[in-house]
């Protein structure tokens, strides 16, 4: 019952006055003194207080979503705790990543930290100030040359941050972001982005991702490591992050051992398109996508069992540019069907999708959706 605010709520609300101060405002929620709305507005029925903009609340409460004053732009907050293992590693590596020089680098997908906030009275916490941003998945892919366009930019983005010498090592689904301003300009809600920002309603989508594409973000690199330009054989202890599944973490043994840890990354990134997109994984909600078979050749080699037979990133790039090559321009306009839909699905998208195909061929809009300059 969220009438009082969750132990990981009341950091935020303690530091409300504090963020405020540093240019940064909370929700209604976390303000001092709040009042539940359904208490001095009763609703109907004890649903009717879920339908509350001042219900919601994040269930991690390392992350907190605000407004920055200056400017109105929706930001994200996230309470790295000093003490724990890999805080030096998370810190250092994200603000490296969007330093001036390599923020203007376009192969750059790693999201831009605006800000590192030190509260003043708390030795326990630091604060990265992100974009707002949407779960990759959050939205349905139209064609399969929007899933190629995703699948070059988190190559692309993963290819970047191997270059600067780091691994990500949890470079999986739930660290794939993407900047969702562009495709609702009229916003959405942090906490739950099918809804709009006053929780009167749905949110609008009020384009696609051919009409206006995302950017791509990877994010949260708590398990990441940095190794010297000069260092041709970097081994370090192996981490488990979100995909348990990788072949070389199953003997318990290899805790033990030092490990090339940029194979790893490879594998994790193949599994997301094995278990995202080509294969799917039912028992977890990720159907099948239909069309993305002239994939599985390079996914089957990125999740190989061996992980001296996997290919590096580079190679991973130069695959899959040319198998895109490959593809005609009827194929990567085709419908993005999935294993789960049915025949009410089928009807619901078929025409509105052939109308934009149809406006698309018309007008000569790429299959691929390509970004302004």
């Amino acid at each position: 019952m969220p009438d009082e605010h969750s132990p990981g709520e009341k950091y935020w609300q303690v530091k409300y006055s504090w963020l405020e101060s540093c240019g940064y405002q909370l929700r209604p929620r976390y303000r001092p003194g709040w009042t539940p709305s359904w208490i001095t507005d009763p609703p109907k029925d004890s649903y009717g207080r879920k339908k509350r903009e001042d219900y919601t609340y994040f269930l991690t409460p390392q992350i907190m979503d605000a407004i920055r004053v200056k400017d109105g732009r929706y930001v994200m907050l996230k309470r790295i705790h000093k003490l724990q293992s890999g805080y030096n590693q998370e810190v250092e590596i994200s603000l490296y990543l969007s330093s001036p020089e390599l923020s203007k680098d376009p192969c750059n997908h790693c999201v831009p930290i605006y800000e590192l906030l030190e509260p003043s009275d708390d030795d326990t916490y630091s604060i990265l100030v992100m974009p707002l941003l949407r779960e990759f998945d959050a939205d349905r892919f139209d064609t399969v040359g929007e899933c190629v366009d995703f699948f070059q930019e988190i190559f692309k983005g993963l290819q970047f941050i191997h270059q600067q010498h780091i691994v990500h090592r949890d470079c999986t689904g739930p660290n794939v972001m993407m900047d969702g301003s562009v495709m609702y300009p009229y916003g959405f809600h942090p906490v739950k982005p099918h809804r709009n920002r006053e929780f009167t309603g749905s949110a609008k989508q009020a384009y696609t991702r051919t009409q206006r594409p995302p950017k791509y973000y990877w994010i949260d690199f708590g398990n990441s490591a940095r190794f010297d330009p000069w260092d041709k054989s970097p081994r370090i202890y192996p981490v488990h992050g979100t995909d348990h599944s990788a072949p070389e973490f199953q003997d318990p043994k290899s805790e033990d051992q030092l490990l090339d840890p940029f194979p790893t990354d490879i594998y994790y990134l193949g599994n997301l398109i094995r278990l995202y997109f080509t294969e799917g994984w039912p028992d977890l909600g990720f159907p099948k996508v239909y069309g993305l078979d002239f994939l599985k050749p390079l996914v089957n080699d990125m999740v190989n069992e061996d992980p001296m037979k996997r290919p590096t990133i580079d190679q991973c790039v130069i695959r899959l540019n040319d198998i895109i090559r490959q593809q005609s321009s009827w194929t990567l306009r085709a419908q993005v069907w999935h294993s789960d839909d049915n025949i009410f699905g089928f009807v619901y998208r078929f025409f509105p999708h052939w109308a934009r195909r149809l406006y698309y061929i018309v007008t000569q809009t790429r299959p691929i959706p390509c970004r302004p300059e």
